[in-house]
């Protein structure tokens, strides 16, 4: 198995504790407001929404993601979880795992520091392309979320 990292910063001009919550706590009730166009719904089918526990995303293309919350730390705003099954991992990939941690930046807002890691199966390798376009997706949704939360102030 190979592992490929890619790392990224993204100031957000939402405060962390609500970017989390909406993120993280709540994404069964944000993500397909903010997300329409890609999560149809989010469940928890094991667990709590503690480490351990399995959501399932139904995409509104029919397809599914499923992954498994590794860290959540509320305190700290971080927020590990694994993709490990789903639409979302084609060929060459086992797995996908995700490190979110946002820090209070001076005007208010958010830093959200990003690692990824891709699991390819045997040898395989990834594409710059590829990793550019999974970089500018996960932005894409955050900046979603960041504009829902931004034309919702009395979400908290």
């Amino acid at each position: 198995m190979g592992v490929v990292i890619s790392e990224s910063e993204h100031v957000s001009p939402v405060a962390p504790a609500r970017l989390y919550k909406a993120i993280v706590l709540d994404s069964s009730n944000v993500f397909p407001k903010a997300l329409s166009k890609f999560v149809k719904s989010v469940e928890i089918i094991e667990g709590d929404g503690g480490p351990g526990s399995i959501k399932k995303f139904t995409l509104a293309d029919g397809g599914y993601v499923k992954h498994k919350v590794d860290v959540v730390d509320p305190e700290n705003y971080v927020y590990h979880y694994t993709i490990i099954e789903g639409t979302a991992l084609s060929e060459p990939l086992e797995k996908i795992s995700y490190e979110y941690k946002s820090e209070a930046s001076p005007d208010g807002g958010s830093l959200i520091k990003s690692k990824t890691k891709y699991y390819t199966k045997g040898d395989a390798q990834l594409t710059e392309e590829f990793l550019k376009g999974s970089k500018e997706m996960s932005v894409g949704f955050t900046k979603a979320i960041e504009d829902y939360l931004l034309a919702n102030p009395d979400y908290n």
